[in-house]
């Protein structure tokens, strides 16, 4: 099934989804389909980074930014991403991608997201996203203040040593 069918079907479905916390882990499950595969029969590659948007975007819709997104002029934009393969997902496997705000600073926000397969990590991605409101860079806590205003502002978590280096990463990318 190509990427716009399942966007639609995650949009119909958006009224069912269950509101989390912006902090608490978001589950997106799919079938990966023989669509979806390259020719060693499995999960090809930028199909990954594809189905991380919609997991994102699902993740968006249950901690109640659909409505500031569509509405209010919230955009949600990729700054940069990571991905590291460890094992191939075959034809007809059944997926959860976890999606989870680890670290936040006043410009990126950073979410970590793990393919699981019958509970078993298979890959593993980083994703640096920009938070724009009025053509203006706003902290991933502004954006909670703004869409969950009866919550309390959360505090960043820790950086780890995870994230410093993957902001190492993108900067020596930038520089080169």
């Amino acid at each position: 099934m190509n990427l716009i069918f399942r966007l639609l079907l995650l949009l119909i479905r958006s009224r069912k989804l269950q509101q989390i916390d912006p902090q608490q882990l978001a589950f997106f499950n799919f079938k990966v389909l023989p669509t979806d595969c390259d020719f060693n029969l499995h999960l090809t590659n930028s199909r990954y980074t594809s189905v991380l948007d919609l997991a994102r975007t699902q993740y968006l819709m249950q901690v109640g930014a659909g409505r500031a997104i569509l509405f209010k002029g919230w955009v949600a934009v990729l700054a940069g991403q990571s991905i590291s393969f460890f094992k191939e997902i075959k034809p007809f496997s059944r997926v959860t991608v976890t999606t989870q705000v680890v670290y936040w600073d006043r410009r990126f926000c950073y979410i970590e997201h793990k393919f699981l397969v019958k509970g078993q990590l298979h890959a593993r991605a980083l994703a640096k996203v920009v938070l724009i409101r009025a053509r203006r860079v706003r902290a991933f806590d502004k954006f909670i203040e703004f869409i969950r205003p009866d919550m309390e502002a959360p505090e960043a978590p820790q950086i780890t040593p995870q994230i410093e280096a993957f902001k190492e990463l993108l900067a020596v990318k930038k520089n080169s």
